[in-house]
């Protein structure tokens, strides 16, 4: 059961249009995303912004809940805005495209905790520009969000919303950041097998020099995620992933990430199964 912070019910009232969730880690900006999905109901879709703490695909993705349910993956390949911050752009204005394309009254955009430094300053502001929301959420009160919202604060049709960060919201230390990024690409991973692409799709933006055990996704035309898992070989013609079953659609190009999970993550089955020639063990980095 959630409890609401102060403010949350009468925000409920008002939610509509896309609606930006603003503030750092901790906030309770999911919890109150949920709040909202729960109180309004039918016609809200929702954003899932932190590429390293998702709750929709693996890390690494970006992931829209439409109101039926269904869902859709962008990769950024990292698991922060920090390493990838052109890919976390784009993911986050096609995820709003697309769900204001398939009928949603409201989008709630989720955004990940990257508020501090200049980085994550202009990080936020620049996603409010390229995202215009009709609504802005801020939960909190430091430096760092006046900072992203000032240029804001007279723009035509945008309605800034200032709330207090919850007394029952509780911010996860790194450790359990890292062990919840883990335990989220286990789970993606229980029903991975050894999937082999061949000439049909093409080989597209960053990739490592030693690209074994880097997180890699199989993306469709459109950009969307079919699967996503863990790089076992590539060759010319030829890319092997450990990945689970694709969502439905035509693969188009492959794409590396910008970390390396290892294959730590892959069930001990799919292990006894794979040539060892195809993988090396290696750690998160």
């Amino acid at each position: 059961m959630v409890i609401p912070g102060p403010g949350w019910e009468e925000i409920c009232d008002i939610a509509e249009g896309t609606v930006f969730l603003l503030g750092g880690t901790g906030a309770g900006k999911t919890t109150l995303a949920g709040y909202i999905r729960g109180q309004v109901g039918d016609g809200v879709a929702w954003i899932d912004g932190d590429p390293g703490q998702s709750a929709v695909g693996p890390p690494g993705t970006l992931g829209l809940t439409r109101p039926d349910g269904t869902v859709s993956l962008r990769f950024t390949g990292a698991t922060s805005p920090s390493m990838a911050p052109l890919a976390t752009l784009s993911a986050l204005r096609c995820l709003l495209d697309e769900g204001k394309g398939g009928g949603a009254s409201t989008v709630l955009v989720d955004s990940c905790g990257y508020i501090y430094g200049e980085g994550g300053v202009e990080f936020q502001r620049r996603s409010i520009e390229v995202l215009a929301p009709d609504q802005i959420i801020a939960i909190g009160s430091t430096a760092e969000l006046n900072a992203i919202l000032s240029p804001f604060m007279r723009r035509p049709g945008l309605r800034v919303h200032r709330l207090p960060v919850s007394p029952h919201a509780r911010r996860r230390s790194q450790s359990a950041r890292r062990r919840y990024r883990q335990e989220r690409l286990l789970r993606w991973m229980e029903e991975a097998e050894v999937r082999r692409w061949g000439e049909e799709i093409i080989r597209a933006g960053f990739f490592p020099e030693r690209p074994r055990g880097h997180i890699a996704a199989v993306c469709d035309p459109g950009g969307r995620v079919l699967t996503a898992g863990i790089i076992l070989g590539v060759g010319r013609d030829m890319v092997v992933l450990a990945a689970p079953p694709p969502f439905a659609g035509e693969p188009a190009y492959f794409e590396a990430g910008r970390f390396r999970p290892g294959t730590g993550c892959l069930p001990s089955s799919l292990m006894a199964s794979i040539p060892p020639y195809l993988y090396q063990d290696s750690q998160e980095r």
